[in-house]
């Protein structure tokens, strides 16, 4: 299963925010593995189609943000790590702009 996070608004996908490690980014990916499947800990994450996409509005972000700090504890150092905190950094930019995630499964 491949996933990949892009930031929308308006019906159109945002480009070049900024990277936590540098530089800039316009999608998150790399947890797939993470990603937990029926466990109740995870409500938004869970839901998330592998298959399809799966939309998540700014009111949804405060949970994803909760959610995304428990897998970073998970997560090894190198893509695992960078794809979860690029998904946080789009999560609290959503949240402030108002904006949409869309998660696009394979």
């Amino acid at each position: 299963m491949g996933i990949q996070v892009e930031l929308h608004s308006a019906g159109q996908r945002l480009e070049a925010l900024p990277d936590p490690d540098g530089g800039s980014f316009d999608a998150a990916g790399d947890f797939d593995r993470l990603i937990p499947r029926d466990d109740p800990a995870f409500p938004l994450l869970g839901q998330v189609d592998p298959y399809g996409e799966t939309h998540l509005g700014p009111t949804d972000m405060g949970s994803l943000i909760t959610e995304v700090d428990r897998l970073l504890r998970r997560a090894k150092p190198g893509p695992e790590y960078r794809g979860l905190m690029r998904l946080r950094t789009m999560a609290l930019y959503c949240a402030t702009e108002q904006q949409q995630l869309v998660f696009i499964g394979d």
